[in-house]
């Protein structure tokens, strides 16, 4: 239990790591490539998805940490 409160940030930060991965790999492939108004959304839409999860996680954490 010890060794999961040390990396719980190491925990939150992997899926963000595999997210950008991914998406970077859908960027060199040609996915904005083609200048449509729907990919680009798609890529926006994700991206503030991702981060607006990536906030509520962190603050949900250091909420628990300092109640």
């Amino acid at each position: 239990m010890k060794l999961l409160k040390r990396f719980r940030f190491v925990i939150i930060l992997l899926p963000l790591a595999i997210f950008i991965s991914f998406l970077d790999k859908k960027i060199i492939s040609g996915f904005l490539a083609t200048n449509q108004i729907p990919d680009h959304y798609l890529f926006i839409g994700s991206l503030i998805v991702v981060i607006s999860v990536l906030i509520f996680t962190v603050l949900r954490f250091d909420k628990n940490i300092n109640p």
